[in-house]
């Protein structure tokens, strides 16, 4: 069968018997596995025509629509033979839509942007995931991420889909579309709103899948970046009312609680890379803010979440992924610089598990009794395969220099506040010589407070 037979067949698919319009898209998906077949669709204007099978098949039923797997144990037939090519069109659409050939022949102002801009409101879920992974796609520079929020507002589109909530894969596929339009600097007041941190706040104190979390933490983080405005909105109070006890709780409070809760790792990472945006932030924006607002929003960071640290010590304490590991130092050394925050700081190096991982960084040297067998933390080094020694080394000597930051502004902040034994063994670990065993040593001084209490 050739493709010109397909492409014929596809024109025609609502005369065609389910089985057999599963057999033709399944061999067109096939053939549009190979760029060549890809690229033909493209120079041709075919893209409708895989758009008019998903628009033909897609369930008028709103509960149809909604069933979270089509593939389930007891569906009908003909449901199963839907989901197949449902999944295969859209599939094969999200696979032409990547290619640079096709961000050039439909422009922003094509007709089928428009279409697929219509999808966005479509009360079928396939239609709108179809059109977030398209749409996504096509929005890989910041001109047409401007325009699409600009103009188009597709953003409000994407958060009526959120604020939904019922269809998981509908979520999942918004979420990644939003964050690719979140990219460009410009574009972060317009999406980041009340409103957009109350609809994806949902996500983290709910019962929901760990990808859709993930991918909500992601896009939080994202938007933050370099974007103090919305680093205020994720510290807003959950209640307006002084009375509420949600007044004194934020949507970072939330954040923090799913941090605690979830037993996915890449949720937990993510949660830490966006304390660490917001640290560097605040830091960055102090540069045009009076020191009083810089001081004050740093008072609500800590002030309202005394474990605003914790998931940095996470990041700290694994050597899976050392740029992972860089950040949390940065973003704890520019906390200590804050004489409030750097109390929080401070309780984390109370753990001897985190203060372990401080003397290994500055020393260089893993304490023998600290090393684990699971090879979670320091002492058992990776420095991904794509970095050179000579890479991994001064990442290393960076994470050093934030280490040594952080003891010089905990003993100025906090020293007064510590025991003798542990501000003695700071003081050392700032101005002692590294001889071997160093590491060692400074721990058994540690261990021995501990003991005392």
């Amino acid at each position: 069968m050739s493709i010109q037979t397909i492409i014929e067949l596809l024109q025609r698919n609502n005369d065609l018997a389910p089985d057999d319009m599963l057999m033709i898209v399944h061999t067109a998906s096939a053939f549009l596995k190979h760029d060549r077949f890809q690229q033909h669709f493209i120079e041709h204007d075919l893209t409708f025509t895989l758009l008019d099978v998903v628009y033909r098949l897609s369930p008028a039923s709103e509960t149809q629509a909604s069933q979270p797997d089509l593939l389930s144990i007891g569906q009908d037939p003909d449901e199963e033979i839907l989901s197949s090519l449902l999944k295969a069109a859209t599939e094969n659409l999200t696979d032409i839509s990547a290619i640079g050939t096709f961000a050039q022949k439909y422009t922003i102002d094509s007709a089928l942007v428009d279409s697929l801009n219509q999808w966005l409101v479509s009360q079928q879920q396939q239609k709108q995931i179809c059109s977030c992974l398209m749409l996504g796609n096509l929005a890989q520079s910041d001109p047409v991420c401007r325009e699409m929020v600009d103009r188009l507002g597709l953003h409000d589109r994407l958060l009526d889909i959120l604020e939904d909530q019922r269809h998981p894969q509908a979520s999942y596929a918004a979420l990644g579309f939003l964050r690719n339009l979140a990219l460009p600097a410009e574009n972060k007041p317009t999406i980041g709103t009340q409103r957009t941190v109350e609809i994806i706040a949902r996500f983290w104190s709910q019962d929901v899948n760990q990808q859709i979390q993930h991918a909500s933490v992601a896009l939080i983080r994202q938007l933050l970046n370099n974007c103090i405005g919305n680093v205020r909105w994720l510290l807003e109070s959950l209640s307006p009312d002084p009375e509420s006890p949600a007044h004194e709780k934020t949507y970072m409070s939330l954040l923090l609680l799913l941090f605690g809760r979830t037993d996915d790792a890449a949720t937990k990472f993510e949660t830490g890379r966006t304390v660490a945006t917001i640290c560097r932030c605040i830091s960055t924006s102090a540069q045009g803010l009076p020191p009083e607002s810089t001081e004050a929003i740093w008072h609500r960071l800590y002030g309202l979440h005394h474990d605003i640290a914790t998931p940095l010590a996470m990041m700290i304490s694994q050597s899976r992924f050392p740029v992972l590991r860089s950040e949390g130092w940065f973003a704890l050394a520019l906390m200590a610089r804050s004489e409030e925050v750097s109390a929080a700081v401070s309780e984390v190096f109370q753990q001897l598990e985190a203060f372990g991982v401080l003397v290994s960084t500055i020393t260089g040297q893993s304490p023998t009794s600290e090393r684990p067998a699971t090879g979670n933390t320091m002492s058992s080094e990776s420095n991904g395969s794509d970095r050179s020694p000579e890479q991994a080394q001064k990442m290393k000597d960076k994470d050093r220099e934030n280490a040594l930051v952080l003891v010089n502004e905990l003993l100025r902040h906090t020293g007064d506040n510590l025991s003798d034994i542990r501000r003695s063994v700071l003081q050392d670990l700032l101005n002692g010589p590294q001889s071997p065993g160093r590491a060692e040593e400074l721990m058994t001084r540690a261990k021995s407070e501990e003991r005392q209490e």
